[in-house]
């Protein structure tokens, strides 16, 4: 039987919406296999850097636990003050499954979705936030310059940009950046191709009244518009595939009509499984944090029409077969 009535009721306290949420997946498993050994190491390392460089008046943070072990749990502890929310899954789903499963009901108008071996440095919500700025039609933009992403899901973009001449192709991306990655990985071939690009030597970029991109971006570590994953109800029926989210996920932007970029210069590094001398060197001091007025200047909505954007997409296929021989 109830008494009285709820006082909750009745404080009429208002939600706020901040523009940028972070979403960060994870399963650390009770295995003896060395490769799970440092993973607890790992995911502190990357909630002390995350936690250290947002800036909490614009930015949340979702914690994905895909039914990890209680090593993971000591982590969390640590930074569960500074955690908007955390989901803990009685299995492991798979990564796609638990971001789609979240993204899906995300407010913010902008989601940051990564892994949690992802180390980032101070500036990187400024440096994604500003490409967003002076690019309105990027829907994915990564904080860390993968030209070998050029052409993944990205037809869209060599179209009216190429007769306006906004796409360069040359040497833009530091080798200590183009270094940074291929240590971060481990997968050298992945840059240095010796096939008609190498991606090490050359990029491609997008230019726009004074300020340039990578062209390509990666689901490890991306801010995405969040408006993407609207009305897409795919439902992932396995938990586990190799290169999963290219058909639940990394497809949606050029669907969109919307770009997938980077940025020039590394604001994270890929820790992977082991931690190294660069993350152990790595300046936790927080500075250079995005500012809430920042967001005033970007285009928050997708407007473009259906029609629109097939006819980037045709114009982008044409321009890559036959100018730019891909």
């Amino acid at each position: 039987m109830r008494v009285g009535s709820n006082p909750e009721k009745h404080k009429e306290q208002k939600n706020i919406l901040k523009p940028h949420r972070v979403l960060v997946v994870f399963h650390i498993p009770d295995d003896t296999n060395e490769f799970y050994n440092e993973l607890d190491l790992v995911l502190d390392k990357c909630l002390h850097s995350l936690t250290q460089s947002i800036n909490p008046e614009t930015t949340n943070i979702t914690l994905l636990n895909n039914n990890s072990s209680k090593k993971a749990d000591a982590v969390i502890d640590k930074y569960i003050h500074l955690i908007d929310k955390h989901v803990i899954y009685s299995e492991n789903r798979g990564k796609v499954y638990a971001v789609l499963n979240e993204v899906r009901g995300v407010f913010e108008p902008f989601v940051t979705i990564t892994d949690a071996d992802i180390l980032f440095y101070n500036g990187w919500e400024k440096a994604v936030f500003e490409t967003f700025k002076h690019f309105p039609l990027a829907g994915v933009v990564s904080p860390m310059p993968l030209p070998y992403m050029t052409f993944y899901f990205n037809h869209n973009i060599f179209g009216f940009n190429t007769l306006k001449g906004k796409i360069n192709y040359g040497k833009y991306v530091d080798d200590k950046d183009i270094d940074l990655y291929v240590q971060g990985t481990n997968l050298p071939n992945l840059i240095e191709r010796k096939t008609q690009y190498d991606w090490a030597e050359k990029q491609f970029v997008l230019e726009n009244n004074g300020h340039s991109a990578v062209i390509g971006a990666y689901h490890v570590v991306s801010t995405y518009r969040t408006e993407q994953f609207r009305n897409h109800y795919a439902y992932p029926d396995l938990k586990f595939k190799n290169s999963y989210e290219e058909y639940l996920m990394d497809f949606l932007s050029e669907a969109n009509g919307l770009y997938r970029l980077s940025t020039l210069k590394t604001y994270a590094y890929h820790i992977g499984n082991k931690l190294d001398s660069i993350v152990e060197n790595h300046d936790f001091t927080p500075k250079n944090k995005i500012e809430k007025s920042f967001f005033d200047g970007i285009v928050m909505k997708n407007n473009q029409s259906k029609i629109v954007v097939a006819i980037r997409a045709l114009m982008g296929r044409f321009f890559i077969k036959f100018l730019w021989n891909r």
